[in-house]
């Protein structure tokens, strides 16, 4: 069973970028799967997760046992519940965490298997969510359908010669601007 993920934009918010009447409800099933799907498509491209929820059991491989930190895939981190390492619970108030890269530090280094159960991401909640990112699905959701109207095919012409090709790309351009500096680094 998937996860119900809730959009980083209202509707409401959408149907003012498109121009629509908040009265005209004729697109509204459509628009809101436009925008969990974008939503979701838009984690994908940044690696994070939009609005925050629940990680269980994050697993984490530290077979040298040579780092003191512990990187979690997800951040910022708005709580961290439960680490077991090797399948013993640490207690979480005796390591030091930077929440808002999702390091966390442990006085010895982390050894064998590490499990790790938080919650994370880039706002706390859909009103919180940064005005770039709301943008960012309201230009997809905008250019998606805009594509639909023409079924993806572009054309130029330049006097008599004239050419038509399909538009495959994955991210609109004005929408990765906006999302670029929320994608993660792996280092």
């Amino acid at each position: 069973m998937s996860e119900i993920i809730q959009p980083a934009c209202t509707l409401g918010d959408l149907k003012i970028y498109l121009k629509i009447s908040e009265e005209d409800e004729s697109k509204d099933s459509l628009l809101n799967l436009l925008l969990e799907s974008c939503t979701i498509a838009a984690e994908r491209y940044m690696g994070r997760y939009i609005i925050a929820r629940e990680i269980t059991e994050e697993p984490h491989d530290f077979e040298n046992g040579k780092s003191k930190y512990l990187q979690l895939e997800q951040y910022p981190v708005f709580e961290i519940s439960k680490i077991i390492q090797n399948g013993e619970e640490i207690e979480v108030s005796s390591l030091k965490a930077d929440k808002y890269n999702g390091l966390i530090k442990k006085s010895t280094p982390w050894r064998g298997a590490v499990l790790a159960s938080y919650k994370a991401g880039i706002a706390a909640s859909q009103e919180s969510v940064p005005a770039n990112i709301r943008l960012a699905i309201c230009c997809w959701i905008a250019s998606m359908l805009s594509e639909q109207e023409s079924g993806g095919v572009k054309s130029e012409t330049l006097g008599d010669y004239s050419v038509s090709y399909y538009d495959e790309r994955q991210v609109p351009p004005s929408s990765a601007v906006l999302l670029e500096s929320y994608r993660k680094v792996n280092l």
